[in-house]
C-alpha cells in the first residue's frame, strides 16, 4: 500500500513540472519527476501496489456541471474558511480524463482530488500553536478556532521579492521536516537556497506541494480522523486535513465524510 501525490499543470500540453511524492503509511517519501502525462502514468504504474491511492492537485469532478459558473460547491465552501479557491472552470475536464487514464491502466486504483494549500495552512496554524503533535493522537479534537480565518502562513509561491520568497520557502521546509510529522525523505528533501534560479525555486515548490498532498494521503491511509473527504462525487470533492472545528464548518455547506463527524 502506498500514496502517490501528484503536483501537475492544469493544461495537458504543458511540458514538464509533473512532480510525484511517493509515500507509504510510515511516512517515508521519495520524489519523482515526469516530463508529460505519459511519463506520469508510467511512474504510477511502476509504483502502484494493492491499495495504492493517487492524489491529484487538480479539480476532478463537477467541472462539467458548472453551467457557466467558475466555482463548485466545494470551492465555495473552502473559500468561506479562508482558503483561496482557484476557479475550477480553468481545469475543464483534465482531472476527470487523467483519473480515467490512471484507472484504466491500473485496476482498483483510487484517485482523489487534493489542494495542497489547504494542508499547508492547516499544518502551519498548528505549528504556530505548537499543536502539530496532536495529529498523531487517537483523539479528534477542535484544534482550530475562529482566529484561523485571519491566519495567513508565509507565501512561498507568489512572493515577488526573491530573498523573502526563499525565506518563506524555508518556513515551509521546516514545516515539512518538523519531527512531529515524522516524515522521512530519501534522498533528503532539498532546502531552498538563495543560489537557486526562479525556475529552480518553482521546481522546489512543486516538490513541496506534492509532499503536502502526500501528508494528507498518509493520514487518510492510516485511518486518521483528521483526514476527511469534503463534497461529493457529483459536484466535486476534496481529500483534506481537518479538525473537528473545520469539519463542522465545512459540513454546514457540503457533505463531510469523517469517521467521527
Amino acid at each position: 500500500m502506498n500514496i502517490v501525490s501528484i503536483d501537475l499543470p492544469w493544461k495537458e500540453d504543458t511540458e514538464g513540472r509533473r512532480t510525484l511524492a511517493i509515500a507509504d503509511p510510515d511516512g517515508n517519501i521519495e520524489i519523482a519527476l515526469a516530463a508529460d502525462d505519459n511519463g506520469l502514468l508510467e511512474l504510477v504504474r511502476n509504483t502502484a501496489r494493492p491499495g495504492t491511492i493517487v492524489l491529484l492537485d487538480i479539480p476532478i469532478d463537477g467541472c462539467d456541471k458548472l453551467n457557466g459558473a467558475h466555482f463548485r460547491a466545494i470551492d465555495t465552501a473552502i473559500s468561506h474558511q479562508a482558503f483561496p479557491a482557484l476557479p475550477a472552470s480553468r481545469a475543464g475536464n483534465r482531472g476527470r480524463h487523467l483519473r480515467a487514464r490512471l484507472q484504466n491502466a491500473i485496476n482498483g486504483l483510487a484517485v482523489y482530488e487534493i489542494y495542497p494549500y489547504v494542508a499547508y495552512k492547516f499544518l502551519a496554524y498548528l505549528k504556530n500553536r505548537q499543536s502539530l503533535r496532536h495529529l498523531a493522537t487517537g483523539r479528534f479534537d477542535a484544534l482550530l478556532d475562529d482566529s484561523f480565518l485571519k491566519f495567513w502562513p508565509p507565501k512561498y509561491k507568489r512572493e515577488t521579492e526573491k530573498p523573502k520568497r526563499v525565506e518563506n520557502m524555508q518556513y515551509l521546509y521546516s514545516l515539512l521536516t518538523d519531527s512531529s510529522l515524522g516524515l522521512k525523505f530519501s534522498p533528503p528533501l532539498q532546502r531552498p537556497r538563495d543560489s537557486l534560479t526562479s525556475v529552480g525555486l518553482n521546481t522546489l515548490c512543486d516538490q513541496y506541494d506534492a509532499c503536502l498532498g502526500a501528508i494528507v494521503g498518509i493520514y487518510f491511509i492510516r485511518g486518521s480522523s483528521y483526514a476527511c473527504l469534503a463534497g461529493d462525487s457529483n459536484s466535486g470533492s476534496m481529500l483534506l486535513l481537518a479538525d473537528r472545528w473545520l469539519s463542522e464548518h465545512l459540513g454546514r455547506e457540503v457533505e463531510v465524510s469523517n469517521s467521527q463527524v
